[in-house]
């Protein structure tokens, strides 16, 4: 399913076939690391991971996290983790993410392992 919203996300433009191949992989590995991860979530995640890419490839930026919503993230119990899975998604893409686009990503991914306990 979330291999056909990204299709659909491409079909409608708003991704790249680079974004779009990028995500594919993307997938694989969420699906590999969290098999019992609501559609709901994993669908949330993966827009806005292939958003983030495609603001990337645009050369757009995203606004930066509030302070306290980023050291909350900070001190949760699932940020190492978090932190190791996004470093293995985001070696997938020939660019590096702003750190402000990272950190959305790692609230995301937090939200996600805590789903997940």
């Amino acid at each position: 399913m979330l291999k056909k919203r990204m299709e659909i996300l491409k079909q409608a433009n708003v991704i790249s076939e680079e974004v779009a191949g990028f995500m594919d992989q993307v997938i694989d590995r969420m699906e590999a690391a969290f098999p019992e991860l609501t559609q709901q979530k994993a669908e949330m995640f993966t827009t806005h991971l292939a958003m983030a890419a495609e603001r990337m490839r645009r050369g757009e930026g995203v606004d930066q996290m509030d302070d306290a919503v980023w050291r909350e993230v900070k001190e949760s119990g699932d940020y190492p983790r978090a932190s190791r899975f996004l470093e293995q998604l985001l070696a997938l893409w020939p660019e590096t993410f702003p750190e402000n686009e990272r950190r959305f990503l790692l609230l995301h991914i937090c939200s996600l392992l805590r789903e997940e306990s």
